[in-house]
């Protein structure tokens, strides 16, 4: 609870300090966005039942469609930290940090009465897409894998175990609904792979802040 707790501050206090503009920065954060994400991770391990986890995290990234070039590369980079818990045992966690890229196919609007006129130079950089499909690779770790087993008949005894750190690889595809020039809704879904454990498979909803 406390380390969720510290997540949402992390939170709110980033974008507040990313929508103050780039005043007084010789930077220009055109292209860097922040997202929130939501996590559900099942996980079968060999002989057991279904292990259900809900998680929550965040991401910082940059969106190179978002430099205004002439072309620019529908590509975006990203960081992200996630945490997630056990939905039956909050005390069954499970943390990682991740690099990602994801290739941006852009689904854009345009008139019937525009197709005569319009490049595609003119596309890319006058209009906004409505609607992306995008494919991602991930490289990362799992950075802790924290199990507290409790007795039973009246004595508590706890046992405390964190795993290894693991290598993790992973790849997924999903859908970016640009609901306005600074806010997009993505659903995706990615596979992830590591040494010493089966494939998992995890749904994502995340809520992205791109700098307008």
């Amino acid at each position: 609870m406390k380390r969720m707790t510290l997540i949402i501050a992390f939170i709110f206090i980033a974008i507040s300090t990313f929508y103050q503009g780039n005043k007084g920065y010789a930077f220009d954060f055109e292209g860097m966005y922040l997202a929130p994400k939501i996590s559900y991770y099942p996980e079968n391990p060999v002989g057991k039942i279904w292990n259900h986890y809900l998680g929550a995290g965040v991401a910082a990234g940059f969106d190179l469609f978002r430099l205004k070039t002439v072309y620019p590369i529908p590509l975006r980079v990203e960081f992200e930290y996630m945490g997630r818990a056990l939905a039956t045992n909050a005390d069954v966690t499970i943390h990682s940090v991740m690099f990602g890229a994801y290739y941006d196919l852009n689904l854009f609007y345009v008139r019937a009465s525009e197709l005569d006129t319009l490049s595609t130079k003119n596309i890319y950089t006058t209009k906004r897409p409505f609607m992306s499909i995008y494919l991602g690779l991930h490289l990362g770790a799992k950075i802790g894998y924290n199990v507290t087993d409790k007795g039973d008949m009246g004595l508590i005894q706890t046992n405390v175990g964190v795993s290894r750190t693991t290598i993790l690889f992973g790849a997924g595809l999903g859908f970016a609904w640009h609901v306005s020039p600074w806010f997009t809704l993505d659903l995706g879904y990615r596979a992830i792979l590591g040494p010493g454990f089966r494939m998992a498979n995890e749904i994502l909803l995340s809520f992205r802040f791109t700098k307008p």
